[in-house]
């Protein structure tokens, strides 16, 4: 009896030594797996700030809080989504001149996550609301004003290799017909942290803008971890030009 109890525990231990514990779900910035013993209490909320400005004075301020409410941020699971977005731009009329607007958004999004080993990527939907003021009053602007619309979002983070790291975001309203995406691809230059090259594409029925930049991402500290990019912009109607950006996301 005792001889088959030592051979269970030894044919027990192989296996286990063999395939391991279940993998970790990957950091959602970073896509690095969590290393050394399980996090007392994973994070069930995230905070997103983005700054962004152009060299045709054009700012943007973006605050986007996800919860999920039945399992880990580090677990596949159901998730809530609120944004809201303040910013400002100039462009100039035949008719007035130069006009300054204002843009404040916000947005309610209800979506589905799904974490891996070395991914993760979400798709959200959900209604969006976004006003216009401009300064002073361009007779000819169609944009002016509030709007309601519906919004989809997605998002992805990948890496492939312990060396490479793809991501993007990516948005489409029925708001004009408002869109942006951001596709960034980038190699190891820390534990964690990466650099490379970033496109992007953002515009409505009024304008189209595209960016080729670089960036860098992964910076952490504490729960706190930090991205930035620059590069050039092109823009349909005011042409070329350089643009800025700095993240910050929070986990708790």
């Amino acid at each position: 009896m005792r001889a088959s109890r030592t051979l269970a525990f030894i044919v027990a231990s192989a296996i286990l030594m063999t395939f391991g514990p279940p993998a970790k779900a990957a950091d959602w910035y970073t896509g690095v797996p969590a290393d050394g013993p399980p996090i007392p209490r994973a994070p069930r909320a995230a905070i997103d700030i983005a700054l962004d400005g152009t060299s045709q004075a054009a700012y943007s301020a973006t605050v986007i809080g996800t919860i999920a409410p039945f399992t880990p941020m580090d677990r596949s699971g159901f998730r809530i989504r609120g944004s809201g977005i303040v910013g400002t731009y100039q462009y100039n009329s035949t008719d007035v001149g130069k006009v300054n607007g204002t843009l404040v958004g916000g947005s309610l999004l209800m979506g589905y996550e799904w974490v891996f080993r070395r991914a993760t990527a979400a798709i959200y939907l959900g209604g969006e609301i976004v006003n216009t003021t401009i300064s002073p009053n361009d007779p000819n602007n169609q944009a002016k004003g509030t709007s309601a619309g519906l919004k989809i979002a997605g998002d992805f983070f990948v890496t492939p290799t312990d060396a490479t790291m793809v991501a993007g975001v990516g948005s489409y309203s029925t708001n004009f017909s408002s869109y942006y995406t951001r596709l960034k691809f980038g190699m190891a230059f820390a534990r964690g942290v990466y650099v490379g090259p970033e496109v992007g594409a953002l515009g409505d029925n009024f304008f189209t803008q595209w960016r080729l930049g670089a960036h860098v991402t992964g910076f952490k500290i504490g729960m706190a971890q930090f991205g930035a990019a620059v590069g050039f912009l092109n823009d349909r109607v005011r042409g070329g030009g350089v643009y800025g950006t700095v993240d910050t996301r929070l986990t708790f």
